[in-house]
């Protein structure tokens, strides 16, 4: 393995959804440096749950054996681990903060932090046809989407996000987005 996951000052982190793309993450974590794309075994996304932010479900993993989840490697401060909990609704209980093991492209394994619902989802459905409850909205999709397309995700699992069921809501643009409105385009 290489690396610990807190190495002196900084920390690597694993964005699977809207932090993905620079600009979401860089509202509130100035400190952030792009590493690598990653993908995490094992895990599956989803979405569940809803907030007020994003007026829908937000992705989540969720333990799956055989499937996978890629997203984007960045390098903190640890000083913006308090931000990044802030982000993620932890002092509410939404997200948990967990380590996991992902895999470059090359092979090589890091600990990263992460974020987790504290809640999974009822049962395990195809992105493109979750339930009406469990939908995000268009603009939280497009952001993710955005994100995937900035960093190069595979095209495969990129296809398999743009066929996400969601609720076609594309308002209102969270705080902190106001500028970004090109994000969306």
């Amino acid at each position: 393995m290489n690396g610990p996951m807190i190495m002196m000052e900084t920390f690597l982190y694993f964005a699977y959804g809207s932090n993905m793309l620079s600009s979401r993450l860089l509202v509130a974590n100035s400190t952030a440096r792009y590493k690598d794309i990653a993908c995490l075994q094992d895990y599956r996304l989803d979405f569940c749950g809803y907030t007020p932010v994003w007026e829908a479900s937000p992705a989540t993993i969720v333990e799956a054996s055989g499937s996978h989840v890629w997203g984007v490697m960045w390098e903190l401060n640890i000083s913006d681990i308090k931000h990044l909990d802030g982000q993620e609704e932890v002092h509410v209980g939404n997200y948990k903060p967990l380590t996991v093991s992902v895999t470059t492209v090359d092979g090589k394994i890091f600990n990263c932090r992460t974020y987790k619902m504290t809640i999974d989802p009822e049962d395990n459905v195809p992105l493109d046809k979750l339930p009406d409850h469990r939908r995000p909205s268009l603009i939280y999709l497009k952001t993710v989407i955005k994100g995937a397309l900035e960093h190069d995700l595979p095209k495969k699992y990129i296809e398999n996000l743009n066929s996400t069921r969601h609720n076609g809501q594309e308002f209102p643009i969270p705080i902190g987005f106001e500028g970004f409105s090109d994000t969306w385009n």
